[in-house]
């Protein structure tokens, strides 16, 4: 063990520094992400997924942080994305419901006006449900309905099918009526 400390003081060094930044890092976006995300108005809904989507990246900096200073040989780590690549692209290839609901989380995030704390009514020929966005997650978006339960749906039928919007109506999380 002690002939280890002395090959690799260098990269163990490396890893607590790394590691120290990682989580410095993770607490300084985190607050300044809340905070501006407070400042503009955003909901919690969307401030949880900006800071989820920061800390991805954050740990993929981390990830290569610890790649460099371990010196790990090139081709090993083109090998592990190759393959990593690989696997993913034969299964969003042989599951197109996945890739299709990741998309349609990513849109109605971004770019549709419907948020997490909006009731809604989702009209279909086969089925009408109503209720409060709970949460919208990377595949699924939950509703609860007037019942306090909570019912998922894939994203892409948020994208697919009609969608009535009710912002005035607010929902009393802690007993499920409408006030």
């Amino acid at each position: 063990m002690e002939e280890f400390l002395k090959e690799h003081s260098r990269e163990l060094i490396g890893t607590a520094i790394a590691i120290g930044g990682w989580i410095l890092l993770r607490l300084i976006v985190g607050v300044v992400v809340r905070k501006r995300l407070r400042i503009n108005g955003f909901n919690n809904g969307r401030k949880r997924m900006a800071v989820k989507s920061f800390n991805i990246v954050l740990n993929l900096v981390f990830i290569a942080a610890l790649v460099t200073t371990w010196s790990v040989e090139q081709e090993d780590i083109l090998l592990l994305l190759s393959s990593i690549v690989t696997v993913l692209g034969i299964a969003f290839f042989a599951q197109w419901s996945h890739l299709s609901n990741i998309t349609s989380g990513v849109i109605i995030f971004l770019s549709t006006s419907t948020k997490i704390g909006d009731n809604i009514r989702i009209m279909d020929k086969d089925f009408d449900l109503e209720g409060e966005i709970f949460d919208i997650g990377l595949m699924f978006f939950k509703l609860r309905n007037a019942q306090g339960e909570i019912i998922s749906l894939p994203n892409n039928i948020i994208l697919q099918k009609a969608i009535k919007t009710n912002p005035g109506v607010v929902t009393d999380e802690a007993e499920g009526k409408k006030s």
